[in-house]
This record gives structure tokens, sequence and C-alpha cells, in this order.
């Protein structure tokens, strides 16, 4: 008898917004109304008592599990139960509250519900986190219609190499174009409303500035490090606005929260800001990157300069689709453009699409091929911080030539490593 085949009891669940003692959980389930379970436990043997808690699907049959009081630093496996007693299992380690070794892994751009071996090669690496730095899907909604972008989340959790990552590395996901609106949408996309509540009510996400009605901006800690994510399209001006001097990225209220989690964050020993696109480019070059909002650029980095912190922030980035790498050779802008080593810039990308190149030039030069991430390394005991920067290739091993590495005394500056390739030559116009 042929027809639509059913959907599964419970369609996916995915974990986020992890800390050194909280986590959130979020399902979904095929029967909106009814009770979820959740059951946490530690994975050491000699812990016996498991989190045992209930919650309701909403009417979209997404159940919400927001966990408090957890251990820093341990390995917790958890199943989501419905009434049927069907379950999906998952796990996630929870940050510590001081010093860490730590490992982020970072991409962007993915066919929708893309199966590619890639997501495995990242689950591989046993990541303490995923950054997706957008494009989730490319659906390319660009109409105020939130189940479209529920379906769009539901096809892409429906992949088995990629659920199989979601449901056990902690993932923080901010949008770029094609999973926000159209290409190259911005703040007068129509879908804004749509995408916004779709976000909150879909994505494990860590607190969102200003309960996320201006944007998905956020931050949290990971061990010592700070790390800070920034929303590129859900405020930004069109790149043609004039003038020019008044092009914004990101909004002015945004601007203003990511200037004081700088002067917030002046005395640790690494800051991480994830910036979706480019951020070398020459001036007013093209719409899709900070070249065309240069003007804004140059504030951020002044203010960089002014707290102290060009010299401990590493810049991850997605969008283009290539691994890029720049030690810093040519991304200081702003009041001191040109006259010391600006920040490190990271972009990985395509999980699982075409390449392209934007931007540059970058230091290390880049790498297009399809099926690509990055991997940032933290070692911190306490002391200096070592930092390793990576471009790895679809099997996880390292892309020739597409390594960083650094060491945070936590003072002013981290002392980078000689690149062993070549530099590109020049820089980017201001």
């Amino acid at each position: 008898m042929s027809g639509a085949q059913s959907p599964p009891a419970i369609r996916w669940a995915w974990v986020g917004a992890v800390t050194a003692d909280a986590a959130t959980i979020k399902a979904r389930v095929s029967t909106p109304g009814s009770a979820v379970t959740l059951t946490t436990m530690r994975t050491e043997a000699d812990v016996a008592e498991p989190l045992v808690v209930t919650a309701t699907a909403d009417a979209e049959g997404v159940a919400v599990f927001d966990l408090a009081g957890l251990v820093p630093r341990v390995r917790y496996t958890y199943r989501v139960q419905v009434e049927s007693g069907a379950t999906m299992t998952g796990q996630f380690r929870t940050f510590a509250d001081g010093p860490m070794d730590a490992t982020i892994a970072f991409a962007s751009c993915a066919k929708t519900g893309s199966s590619s071996p890639v997501f495995d090669a990242i689950r591989a690496a046993e990541p303490d986190l995923f950054v997706h730095m957008g494009d989730f899907h490319y659906r390319n909604i660009r109409a105020n219609d939130a189940r479209r972008f529920r379906r769009a989340y539901d096809e892409v959790l429906a992949s088995r190499t990629q659920a199989r990552l979601y449901r056990s590395v902690p993932i923080a996901y901010v949008w770029d174009d094609h999973d926000y609106g159209g290409n190259n949408a911005n703040g007068t996309a129509a879908s804004r409303p749509a995408a916004l509540d779709a976000y909150r009510q879909v994505v494990p996400h860590y607190p969102l500035a200003g309960q996320g009605a201006d944007g998905i901006y956020q931050a949290f800690d990971l061990g010592r490090v700070r790390v800070i994510v920034t929303d590129a399209r859900s405020r930004r001006s069109p790149s043609q606005q004039a003038p020019a001097s008044a092009r914004t990225m990101m909004g002015a209220v945004q601007r203003q929260w990511l200037l004081d989690q700088f002067t917030a964050a002046a005395d640790r020993p690494l800051v991480v800001w994830v910036s979706s696109v480019p951020w070398i480019a020459e001036e007013a070059s093209g719409p899709d990157h900070w070249g065309s909002y240069a003007a804004e650029r140059d504030v951020i980095a002044t203010h960089l300069d002014r707290v102290g912190l060009t010299g401990r922030l590493v810049m991850l980035s997605g969008d283009a689709h290539m691994v890029a790498l720049d030690d810093g050779t040519h991304s200081h802008y702003g009041e001191h453009a040109g006259t010391g080593r600006g920040f490190i810039v990271a972009h990985a990308a395509p999980l699982d699409r075409f390449t392209t190149k934007k931007g540059g030039p970058y230091s290390h030069g880049i790498s297009k091929k399809n099926g690509q991430f990055g991997l940032l390394k933290i070692t911190d005991s306490g002391g200096p911080v070592q930092v390793e920067v990576t471009g790895r290739n679809k099997a996880g091993g390292l892309i020739p030539g597409m390594r960083i590495a650094m060491t945070c005394d936590g003072v002013r500056t981290c002392t980078v490593e000689p690149a062993t390739t070549p530099s590109s030559p020049g820089r980017a116009r201001r």
C-alpha cells in the first residue's frame, strides 16, 4: 500500500548552550502537547542517580530541557523518550570553571540535509564545541513564514551524519544569508521575524542579548576563553546605502554590545569572535563582506586596539566557500592600520557546497575544496595559553600549509609562530 511515510516518534534532538554547569537539549516529537522525558546521567560508573526531567511538547512538537546544576568538566549521556517508548540518545561534556584544554570545530555552508562524511570527521575530532557559522540550509526563504524555517531545520536534522554530530557535540550556531533569507539578505528581509521566531524555538542557543529582539548575538565562556558570536544579517543595512559612513553590518545596538563585550574581556588571555562574513577586504569592494562597511570596521578595530585585545583575538568566519588563514598580516584596520599585527582570521567552508573565494589577501593562502572545516585547539593549564588553528579536509586530515600556532601570555598580546609557508603579497587597501 503506497502513501507518505509517517514521521518517527522522535524526529530529532540536539544539544547546545553548554557551560560549566548547564546545558540545553531540544527535541522535536511527532505528537504536539505530549509528555517528553529526558534522562541525563554522568558516565562515571560510581555515579548512580540519573537526572530525570519531563517537559510538554509545544504546538509544533518541540520540547525544551534547560539543565542546571551540572558538574564542571564531566561527560553526560542523555536519553529522550516519548510515551510510546521510542528513545533517542546523545552525549555532551560540560566546560571547566577555569582553565581547560578545549577543541572548537568550526565550519559553514552545507547543502540542505547533506549527509556528507565531513560531519563524521568533525565528530571524530571530539571537539568540545561545534561553531556553525551559517548557511545551515539553503532554502533561501524570503517570506515571513516560520513553518518553512521549521521544515528546513527538520530537513537538516534528519541527515544521518549531521544528526549524529548534533546529538553528541554541543553547537553554537549563527545564521548567514541562505538560512536567514535570500542570497545576500540583510535587515530589510521580509523573512526576518519568522527566522527569529524559528531560531528561538528550535535551536539550543546561549542567552540572546536583549532576549533576541534585535538579533541572535550571544556570548559565553569556554574555560578562560571568551567566545562572542555576532549576527551579521538581521540588522545589516544594504551595502549600497549612502553615505557609506552610515552603513552598518550589525546595527547600533549590537555594535555597542560588541564593544562592551570586548571591554569586559580585556583581561582574558584569548577572545574568539565569530563573524560569519569576511573581514579582510578592500573598501567598498562588494556587498557581502566588511569592505562595504569599512567605517564600522574601523570603529571596531580601533576599539580592539584601545582595550589591548587585537593581539589576543581569533576571528572565526564562514560564508566564503574556502579555508583561508591570516596570521594578522592583513587584518589590522582602524586608527593604527598597518602599524603592527592584527588578529588571526580563520575561514572554514564549505562543508558540502561548491567553492568560492572572497576577501583577502591571506597570509597562509586559501584552499578551495569541498568538504572542509577548521579546528581551534586551546591548551590552558592556568599559565600561558597555547593556541593552534588548522584547516581540515573531509577526512579530518590537515590541509597542507593551513596551520597557525601562537602562545598567549595573558598580558597584552600573543606570539605567533613563524609561518612555514610563504606569505601572500600585499595587504587589502583601506
